[in-house]
């Protein structure tokens, strides 16, 4: 019988330049029915009064592990959060994003046992008056390179061990590491993976790698992914996802 662990979360958000949207995110944590977290901001040097509304939230907290330097990217700012969390599990929740509900820190945990080394959720998208666009809810039993694409990354809660064991996300990489990460995670032997049915963020569209000028970007860099990971056969596996994801649009 599986043990069930209790865990710490570390908790990333990385932020830049998005005061409007970064006190729902931290909001969102705070409420959570979960104690047993820290909430890492990383602010790539903000200069629109984003910094002034973290620093405001630490006043009402002691949670909060604010960080604020000039990053390259979205993943090096992910690296300096991750070196420094002190959790057994690493989640990522961007600004802007927020949790379903409160009691998602309290369910991830109760589903974490000691032989897990990832776990997973579905992701609601919503327009900018949160009226729902769609469900990412891809259902995989076990993780492998040819079913990593159907895991919602920042949905995602890493152990801690899982980054000692191969490093952290590839700054080369501007708009897709997290598709590299995920691969390079699905190669671990017995990598242990849990997928919960449900829906655990509520993430506005428009991001990153869903913009219309973050596109272009990102089919070139899954292209460099694809084939270092499945050689000649990367455009079959590419289109095969690129399918995957048109029926959930």
């Amino acid at each position: 019988m599986e043990k069930e662990k209790k865990v710490k979360f570390s908790i990333i958000t990385v932020v830049k330049n998005d005061k409007t949207n970064i006190e729902s995110t931290i909001k969102s944590l705070s409420s959570q029915n979960f104690s047993d977290y820290e909430h890492i901001i990383i602010d790539g040097n903000s200069s629109d009064g984003t910094s002034e509304v973290i620093k405001k939230a630490i006043r009402n907290q002691k949670k909060i592990n604010y960080i604020r330097k000039k990053d390259k990217n979205l993943y090096q700012a992910l690296n300096r959060g991750i070196k420094v969390a002190k959790g057994d599990f690493i989640g990522i929740l961007h600004s802007g994003d927020m949790y379903f509900n409160n009691k998602v820190l309290k369910l991830v945990n109760s589903k974490i046992t000691n032989e897990i080394d990832i776990l997973s959720g579905f992701i609601i998208y919503v327009d900018n008056n949160f009226k729902k666009k769609r469900l990412w809810n891809y259902k995989i039993k076990n993780l492998n390179k040819y079913n990593a694409f159907k895991i919602a990354h920042p949905s995602t809660f890493i152990s801690n061990k899982v980054f000692k064991k191969i490093g952290y996300y590839n700054i080369l990489y501007t708009i897709a590491s997290d598709t590299d990460f995920l691969l390079r995670v699905s190669k671990i032997p017995n990598i242990s993976f849990r997928l919960l049915q449900r829906p655990l963020i509520v993430m506005k569209t428009g991001g990153l790698s869903t913009s219309y000028q973050g596109i272009f970007r990102k089919i070139y860099e899954d292209l460099k992914i694809y084939f270092v990971n499945f050689k000649y056969l990367f455009i079959l596996q590419y289109v095969i996802k690129i399918l995957y994801k048109i029926r959930f649009i």
